[in-house]
Parts: C-alpha cells; sequence; structure tokens
C-alpha cells in the first residue's frame, strides 16, 4: 500500500470516529492525476454542524493539521463558494457517513453557485481585462 493510501486510511479511521465530521473527500492534484514529488494531498473535512463558531471550525481544522502533517486539511464550511463546487464537483468521497445529509448540502451548495455564478464570471472577465 502506497504512502497517500496508508494516510487516507488513517484519516478515514479517525474522522469515522469524530462525532463532527459528516464526510471526508480527497481532490486536487492527486485526484486529477497532475501530481508529483513534490504535491501535497489535499483532505477536506465537511462537518456534521448545524451551528460551529468559526473559532470551533479552525479549532477542528488545527487538530486534524496536527495529527496528519504534510496533509493539506480544509474546513468545507470554510471554503469560499467555487472551491466548495470544485470539490463537490471533481472530489472523491473516501468516508460518508449519512448521504442523505450530503445530497441536501451538495443541493444546498449548487443552488447558491447558481445564484451567483454570473457575478463570479464577470468578476472574472474584469481581472481578465484589467490585465
Amino acid at each position: 500500500m502506497n504512502r497517500i493510501n496508508v494516510l487516507l486510511d488513517e484519516i478515514k479511521s479517525i474522522s469515522n470516529q469524530d462525532g463532527d465530521i459528516l464526510c471526508v473527500f480527497q481532490f486536487g492534484s492527486h485526484v486529477q492525476g497532475k501530481s508529483n514529488k513534490s504535491s501535497d494531498m489535499d483532505v477536506c473535512l465537511v462537518l456534521n454542524i448545524d451551528n460551529y463558531s468559526p473559532l470551533m471550525l479552525s479549532q477542528k481544522k488545527l487538530e486534524y493539521l496536527k495529527r496528519f502533517p504534510g496533509v493539506d486539511i480544509q474546513i468545507f464550511q470554510q471554503l469560499p463558494l467555487y472551491i466548495k463546487v470544485r470539490i463537490l464537483k471533481h472530489g472523491i468521497i473516501i468516508l460518508c457517513k449519512d448521504e442523505d445529509k450530503i445530497y441536501d448540502l451538495a443541493f444546498s451548495v449548487i443552488t447558491e453557485y447558481g445564484d451567483y455564478v454570473h457575478i463570479y464570471r464577470e468578476y472574472l472577465k474584469e481581472i481578465e481585462n484589467a490585465m
């Protein structure tokens, strides 16, 4: 078993015992087949939350960063909308404790993105034209 698979198994095992974790995604260069020797592994934790404070989200991230050095850990609820969409679209689920909740979350994110995407594209055009 290679290093990445061992890490993913460890993350899956720890996350499965963590009541705050709803789902774990792997995303980024390893999933896209664009990794090289210097690539880190990207993991996104989706918390099973209703009302966590930004401080609690950051503490959870630090807990996992400390436990898994060298892994780029992200908390889904802290990410910008366009990154959430990329993770939902291209990420690989390595642990899911409740499919219904993930579907509800995905629907909510996609709906919000649909309301926002035209503004985001205009913003990108403006940046491109300014260069």
